[in-house]
């Protein structure tokens, strides 16, 4: 056996660490920009467009009489 096949060559330690942790940055940094805008492209942009329907057809007056007329509301008498 040649001594050149027996040897295993040395792994390159200086600066892993840093680089580890520059890659690891860089990683969470775009898990959490993807994070970002799934939750606001599935859950706030649905909620905003919900109450823009809902208030479209809202009318305040016509719930208080409603709630008045119910007998909800103590402040409130006949």
């Amino acid at each position: 056996m040649s001594e050149a096949a027996g040897r295993i060559a040395k792994p390159v330690l200086r600066g892993l660490h840093n680089a580890t942790i520059k890659r690891n940055l860089i990683v969470s940094s775009v898990l959490c920009t993807i994070a970002v805008v799934a939750m606001k492209v599935m859950h706030n942009d649905p909620k905003v467009q919900d109450y823009a329907e809902f208030y479209k057809t809202y009318d305040a007056n016509k719930a208080f009489q409603r709630m008045k007329d119910a007998g909800l509301l103590q402040s409130v008498k006949n």
